[in-house]
């Protein structure tokens, strides 16, 4: 009978591979610029690659030891981080054997919603918004008042709304507008429709915005309201909204569970040019 060949761990060497190409090498200790302890940078790091899928079920994850070496951190650290991973049942720990990731559930996955969310709602997906805050007569934050172009010692209206699937927080989004459109957005007439819907049918309409997007830590506001870990990514979209005349008329910053949103773009390469790019169809 051959024996399989194991690495010192006790791990076989196809599998010791798999895991080390899985954690690659990152030093925490020495490129920490997160106020975030680093015990939850690892949590974060690990957690992101198991619903990757970056571990197979039956090969265990690396060890402890082989953990600390690869982020040049303490072995406390590392069980720390592993302990977190435990309590969200995102691993399972097989006395004598390792711990190992658990499997990601793929009905969540098929459940989380992708592309833009104004057109989800246009095209019937259902979504609630509650309304955390509205103020008619805001201080204009620098920013905003540099894209809104209004005053900054000037006023506007800033409303908060939490956006829910299937009872499920799916964003979280502070939209700033002009002060004189206190008179369209109201308590009343707000609702689970887009601002820009409501906008529309007042006849103020959208001709095209700017946007960007980028990832953020969740601070403990934004972690509670969205269900995620504090300090764990979160999606965040910056728009400015102009009208026909090229006149901003709405500025919003919305945060996203990666967990239960993707941004999905449908891109169509343009070759007409003697440096092709890619363009964004919707």
């Amino acid at each position: 009978m051959v024996s399989k060949k194991t690495s010192g761990s006790g791990i076989p060497p196809t599998a010791k591979i798999q895991a080390d190409k899985a954690v690659g090498r990152r030093d925490l200790a020495a490129r920490d610029r997160s106020s975030l302890p680093i015990y939850h940078q690892l949590y974060t790091i690990l957690r992101q690659q198991i619903i990757d899928g970056a571990y197979a079920e039956d090969v265990p994850l690396p060890t402890e030891m082989a953990l600390s070496g690869n982020f040049n951190v303490s072995r406390v650290t590392v069980r720390r981080a592993l302990d977190m991973l435990e309590r969200e049942g995102m691993v399972m720990r097989r006395q004598g054997i390792g711990t190992f990731a658990v499997p990601v559930d793929e009905s969540t996955s098929s459940n989380r919603l992708s592309g833009l969310i104004e057109n989800l709602i246009t095209l019937g997906i259902e979504t609630s918004a509650e309304v955390l805050a509205f103020d008619p007569k805001s201080p204009v934050p620098p920013l905003v008042a540099n894209t809104l172009k209004i005053p900054k010692s000037g006023r506007c209206l800033s409303l908060m709304r939490l956006r829910r699937h299937k009872g499920k927080p799916v964003s979280l989004t502070t939209v700033y507008l002009p002060e004189s459109f206190g008179e369209i957005i109201t308590k009343k007439t707000l609702d689970d429709r887009p601002i820009v819907r409501i906008l529309e049918l007042a006849g103020i309409i959208a001709a095209n915005a700017e946007q960007t997007i980028s990832a953020i830590a969740a601070d403990e506001q934004v972690a509670a309201r969205l269900d995620v870990s504090t300090g764990s990514p979160v999606i965040r979209l910056r728009r400015t909204v102009f009208d026909y005349d090229g006149k901003p008329i709405l500025y919003q910053q919305s945060l996203y569970n990666p967990d239960r949103y993707e941004y999905y773009m449908l891109l169509s390469r343009d070759n007409s040019t003697a440096r092709p790019q890619w363009r964004h169809l919707g």
